[in-house]
């Protein structure tokens, strides 16, 4: 049940990959001066600021590939691309504006982990412990790994590897239950800081998948906009917020994107007449895909839930979706 437009999002979004945390502190933990906000604002700063290139692997659903990735940042504006070096031949395209009001809903359309930085720190502090724990070293160069790890089962944690000197991040992963790893990234090589030409940011053939960050309004338009929609949630997990809206024109369908600065999903609402199927479940890597069925004055409607976070917690979100009132008397 997992689109391929979201089975294609997490590389794009390659250096956001998380991880759940229940690992004994190394011996090599660092003092406590070093501030995770700190450290957290001067990745969101490098992974947005800088350029560079490398190579990365990425272990998705018990399948690793091997991705090239080029990133540049030209008078405010990010470009980026991204190709498979292994398996099926894919490309990714990004270009995004520069923001001019940072809100959640822009983690959709670039790391999730570096956007953490914008949100309030008292905020993430209610819902994850973020600490420093030891040094290490990938790709040649010298990083620091830093710990979030979740107060509550309703979402995953982190483990992320970040450059000492330029705060780009260079590992993570997520691991679920049982301290299963559900994503894995890691560069093996990397050039931080050298100057990227036009050619290696234009794709290669027509067709390929393209990102753009155009959509992304800021929150008060999505608030505006969500206001006129036909579904609100009887209950969300502690600490998520809306972060995006779009409905169809031509389907109907009604989207509404939900994070909590880390963590994101998505809960899809369409009419599905004549449609006779039973509550299922999916999963890939970390990506869950949970479906449902409501009855609304005799018409059924299919709600699904999409993202990284537990399948309990999709469940809950499913189940808690509800019509607004005034629109079916």
């Amino acid at each position: 049940m997992i689109s391929n437009s979201q089975q294609t999002m997490p590389i794009s979004r390659y250096f956001a990959a998380i991880c759940l945390l229940l690992i004994a502190a190394s011996p090599l933990a660092i003092a406590d001066t070093t501030s995770p906000t700190t450290i957290l604002s001067k990745m969101a700063d490098a992974n947005r600021t800088l350029d560079y290139s490398g190579i990365f692997t990425y272990e998705h659903g018990g399948i690793l590939r091997t991705i090239k990735v080029f990133h540049s940042v030209r008078d405010g504006q990010e470009f980026e691309r991204l190709f498979l070096l292994s398996g099926p031949k894919k490309e990714v395209t990004r270009q995004s504006d520069e923001r001019r009001c940072e809100r959640l809903g822009d983690l959709m359309l670039r790391s999730s982990v570096t956007a953490a930085a914008s949100v309030p720190k008292d905020h993430l502090e209610k819902l994850y412990h973020v600490y420093p724990k030891a040094k290490d070293r990938i790709a040649g160069r010298e990083t620091l790994t830093v710990h979030v790890i979740p107060k509550d089962s309703y979402r995953y944690g982190y483990i992320l590897g970040v450059d000492q000197e330029t705060g780009l991040l260079l590992q993570s992963m997520l691991i679920g239950d049982n301290n299963r790893v559900l994503e894995r990234f890691q560069f093996a090589d990397v050039e931080i800081g050298g100057s990227i030409d036009e050619a290696s940011l234009d794709p290669s053939e027509p067709e390929v998948h393209r990102v753009s960050s155009k959509v992304s309004t800021c929150l008060s338009n999505v608030e505006s906009s969500v206001a006129q929609s036909n579904w609100q949630q009887s209950w969300l997990p502690p600490g998520f917020g809306l972060a995006g809206y779009l409905k169809s024109d031509d389907s109907g369908r009604e989207t509404l994107i939900y994070t909590d600065g880390l963590a994101i999903f998505s809960v899809f609402i369409d009419s599905s007449e004549a449609v006779d199927i039973p509550e299922m479940q999916a999963q890939r890597g970390a990506t869950v895909a949970y479906l449902t069925k409501t009855k609304i004055r005799r018409q059924d409607f299919l709600i699904s839930v999409v993202g990284e976070i537990p399948v309990e917690t999709a469940r809950a979100v499913a189940h808690a979706v509800i019509p607004v009132q005034h629109n079916y008397q």
